[in-house]
């Protein structure tokens, strides 16, 4: 059965009337001749101006040579015609519609059995869209069903989590309530040692648990790779974990995260010596539920090892920068420390934060291009030569482009040398449509450019670098940048002060760095070679 559908509105027939719709099922003409589909009284429309058809996978907006032409959210399409969703704009000449409803599935038949059948309807819903669809209260849906229909909304919503231990909160309180339990908690395994970590746990009320449960129960379920119940953890002799001893618990589930490759934790539900005992079904649910957890516990942790490879991606590439420029040694270091440090003062959001601590080490990649002679060159650059510096910029923002894990990085890579006045490049952005991550480098970039020592200069004295800072804040930086910076001048100078006599023990060669400097500098976040 063969399904299409459109409904455009336009302008009403008067000044003030409300908005028109026309709706079509196999083409909609647009122009100011009467036999038309939308007939538009404009002299801004042409006689036969444009149409809308169905198209294989939905419908195409063409123009028909119309003398003012036809727009498709802003942008001017012409013969061969652009797919049209819905909530999309068009305006034909001056009048302007909008898309309400845009689709079509053509017929499809196919031989079953020597027979030509037709599918009548498809679907193609997301996973989301498919449980948004589905109703709990419905009479349909029995108490099985709705804890089935929870189980399923609880893997969907782990997998959506903006981060894993959010999401393990947020599933287990439900579980707790799901399953009546008293208390629950949510086991994963630490796979360098092989301990079970307890990730969360969870009360009656949601909130954490006043006591943890015993890792004991998990443990033996995790070991042999099966779910359990126990309706009277008295009876085990095995059991002998304090918190079952005592009474607190008399029926427990320990149901086991299973993903496809490996087991990753467990699910602890248990009830009190007042409360009914659990059952097998309530097992075989909270086993599912356990499936689906694992399913949305992996793929966090996938995400986790997949950003653990940006980072060692981000680290090569910034080394493989300072390996070509020995004047520069440690500069994308203390220049992401810097930059960490105004965002910390700035209450930058976390995501912000996130973003500076990776794309920073990556503001001058683009340096591997330039050449040795002007890139290592011991004195002042020529014009010529700062104007092939520059090229960095564009050339940095040329290699991420190559590398689409670190697209967000651009950024900071192609706007950190922008200016508040707009004299900066490569754009010659101003003001805040400069992006607030690269306004930050920027402050961050230039201090350690101030402090640090050239071959045809000494590096300037933190008094002096922010003096300059300052002097050029509303023309060069971002006025609240700098003032942030200046703010946090104590962590600033710190640092510096760390990585001053740090390098100069390096250069010595005479020091040998105790354990507890080592450990000094691993707790300020500092790198004990500069």
């Amino acid at each position: 059965m063969e399904t299409a559908r459109i409904v455009v509105s336009g302008p009403g027939t008067r000044p003030g009337a409300p908005p028109r719709t026309w709706t079509g099922t196999v083409g909609l003409r647009v122009g100011r001749l009467t036999d038309l589909e939308v007939v538009l009284d404009d002299d801004s429309v042409s006689r036969l101006h444009a149409e809308l058809v169905p198209a294989d996978d939905g419908w195409m907006l063409r123009d028909l040579g119309s003398s003012n032409g036809t727009f498709l959210n802003g942008t001017r399409i012409g013969r061969t015609g652009r797919a049209v969703r819905k909530g999309d704009t068009v305006l034909f000449g001056r009048v302007l519609f909008r898309v309400e409803v845009a689709y079509h599935q053509p017929a499809v038949r196919i031989h079953a059995s020597g027979q030509m059948v037709r599918v009548e309807s498809t679907a193609e819903r997301t996973w989301d869209e498919a449980l948004a669809g589905l109703d709990p209260t419905d009479d349909q849906w029995d108490r099985h069903g709705r804890s089935l229909l929870r189980i399923m909304r609880g893997g969907t919503q782990l997998a959506h989590a903006t981060s894993l231990d959010e999401g393990l909160r947020d599933v287990l309180a439900d579980a707790v309530r799901t399953f009546s339990a008293q208390r629950g908690g949510v086991f994963l395994l630490d796979r360098p040692n092989g301990d079970l970590v307890a990730r969360c746990t969870a009360g009656r009320d949601g909130t954490p648990a006043a006591r943890p449960p015993s890792r004991t129960l998990a443990a033996r379920a995790l070991k042999g790779g099966k779910s359990l119940l126990f309706t009277d953890s008295h009876d085990d002799p095995a059991m002998t974990s304090e918190s079952i001893a005592g009474g607190a618990m008399a029926s427990i589930i320990c149901a086991v995260l299973r993903s496809p490759d490996a087991p990753l934790g467990v699910l602890h539900l248990d009830r009190g010596p007042m409360d009914p005992p659990f059952t097998q079904a309530d097992l075989y649910l909270a086993d599912s539920l356990a499936a689906a957890i694992a399913l949305g516990a992996e793929r966090h942790q996938l995400v986790e090892r997949q950003n653990e490879q940006i980072l060692q991606t981000v680290t090569a590439l910034a080394q493989a920068v300072e390996l070509r420029d020995r004047y520069t040694g440690g500069h994308t270091d203390r220049v992401t420390r810097y930059a960490l440090i105004l965002a910390d003062e700035l209450r930058l959001p976390a995501a912000d934060r996130k973003l500076l601590g990776i794309a920073t080490p990556l503001h001058d990649i683009g340096k591997i291009a330039v050449d040795d002679g002007v890139l290592r060159k011991p004195g002042r650059l020529t014009d010529a030569e700062f104007g092939q510096m520059k090229t960095h910029v564009l050339s940095g923002v040329d290699i991420l482009e190559m590398i689409p894990a670190l697209s967000w990085a651009l950024p900071v890579v192609r706007s950190h040398h922008e200016k508040w006045n707009g004299s900066g490049y490569p754009d010659g952005l101003r003001g805040e449509s400069i992006p607030l991550v690269a306004r930050v480098v920027a402050v961050a970039d230039a201090f350690d450019a101030m402090t640090s020592d050239r071959p045809y200069r000494k590096g300037m004295a933190a008094d002096e670098a922010f003096a300059e800072l300052e002097a050029n804040a509303g023309t060069h930086f971002d006025p609240r940048c700098v003032a942030a910076f200046v703010a946090a001048r104590e962590k600033v100078e710190a640092l510096l002060g760390r990585e001053a006599k740090m390098s100069h023990h390096t250069e010595l060669a005479t020091h040998t760095i105790s354990a507890r400097e080592l450990e000094e500098h691993r707790r300020s976040g500092a790198s004990p070679l500069g």
